[in-house]
């Protein structure tokens, strides 16, 4: 059960694009009619696009096809199709096949030609792609096509998400104003350089796709980077950002720091639904690594003291055993020294220059532990630099959930 699911505001439209849904009944014959499993967002305009993937070397085959696309049509894209329910992976030669196939379904749909579609698969891997099913009533998407149908396609890429995921924004810049939507779907296999996650943003602010790729990245860094629901990466992770902007006649931005922000805030966002959604989580941690020598390694101690089972099994527990969050900053593989690091929880000092601080009691620890969220802290003494990772705790009911996942 998620925590505290989020009441959010309806998503903005943004102009340049429109999205519709279908029910394929992917996963199974038996759902079609039943929810929606199948997203796709139109560009009215070619389209500037970036995309982040998976670093699993098991990648499928729409993650390949993706970034073959954006190789030869970063400046032209015109739609993302994506599906729920199957993954489309570890299926040999027919997987590419299938993935082709879905582009060319979501093409025809969308009214445009296959090179300039994106696509997407998540859900079950190894099974083979009902791609006959997607073909039937892949119509259905185009039927339902609206400037305001993001929360629909929220829904639609969700596979054990408990709630739809999205945001928006709206930022100024030199007196005009611009939109963000982006929409995300995970629960588990979620871990940095990616996760079992999709996210898909549009905005109509005029960027170029050769700014729009290295910004992601430096955005994805920043976001869906710095999660961790069980220390999994999946086969499909995606990201894709997508500006209709120049193709609406405005002239690219002479200055992206603002709209970056925007971005990364907007990110940020959706990354912590994800963690507060994660497959069995009662509680959300946020994990803050301070005093590093740079920003690279605040995050990799961020990143172990966040997938360590011993630490999140800890945090489901309540128990505020701060000796297993210092084994694992020391397993985290930066250089520290032990002498210099102090650990808070909340406002409790626990740990100060190499040793338990004489004021700290277990009742104290106990106390933030037994929070639905609360923060740990981190000053490693080694430098200036920090970072911010989130995650959650390893429950009994993630076992259930993913032992039972095919079944």
């Amino acid at each position: 059960m998620a925590i505290n699911p989020p009441v959010l505001n309806a998503p903005l439209a943004v102009p340049g694009f429109r999205v519709g849904t279908a029910s394929c009944g992917v996963k199974s014959p038996a759902l079609k009619g039943k929810r929606q499993d199948l997203a796709l967002i139109v560009g009215d305009v070619p389209c500037h696009a970036a995309g982040v993937f998976t670093k699993n070397r098991f990648r499928a085959a729409c993650v390949r096809h993706g970034e073959a696309t954006l190789s030869t049509q970063a400046e032209n894209v015109r739609a993302i199709v994506a599906n729920s329910g199957n993954a489309n992976a570890g299926l040999g030669e027919m997987e590419t096949v299938w993935a082709r196939n879905l582009i060319e379904a979501g093409a025809e749909a969308a009214g445009v030609a296959a090179d300039q579609v994106l696509s997407a698969s998540t859900g079950v891997i190894g099974t083979p792609f009902p791609i006959d099913r997607i073909r039937a009533s892949v119509h259905e998407a185009t039927d339902s096509l609206s400037a305001d149908h993001w929360e629909q396609a929220a829904h639609a890429i969700r596979t054990t998400d408990t709630f739809a995921k999205w945001s928006s924004a709206v930022v100024s810049i030199d007196g005009q104003s611009y939109t963000l939507t982006g929409i995300a779907k995970g629960s588990g296999m979620i871990h940095p350089n990616m996760a079992t996650m999709l996210a898909f943003v549009a905005t109509d602010a005029p960027i170029p796709a050769d700014v729009l790729a290295p910004m992601l990245r430096r955005v994805a860094d920043r976001s869906f980077n710095c999660i961790s629901v069980d220390g999994d990466t999946s086969t499909n992770d995606t990201m894709y950002l997508l500006s209709s902007g120049i193709g609406l006649g405005h002239a690219p931005l002479s200055e992206t720091a603002v709209f970056e922000q925007a971005l990364t805030e907007l990110c940020i966002e959706l990354a912590q639904l994800i963690v507060r959604d994660g497959e069995g989580v009662t509680k959300f941690v946020t994990i803050e690594v301070s005093g590093a020598a740079t920003e690279a390694e605040a995050r990799t101690v961020g990143r172990a003291v966040a997938v360590s089972p011993l630490v999140k099994t800890a945090f489901a527990g309540s128990d505020a055993n701060w000796g297993r969050i210092l084994s694992a900053v020391g397993n985290s593989g930066v250089a520290i020294d032990t002498n210099r690091i102090t650990l808070r929880a909340d406002d409790v000092l626990m740990f100060e220059n190499g040793n338990i601080h004489p004021e700290y009691s277990d009742e104290q620890g106990m106390a933030v532990f037994r929070q639905p969220e609360f923060s740990i802290s981190l000053d490693l003494g080694m430098g200036s630099e920090s970072a911010v990772v989130w995650t959650g705790d390893l429950t009994h009911d993630y076992i259930t959930i993913n032992a039972e996942y095919r079944t």
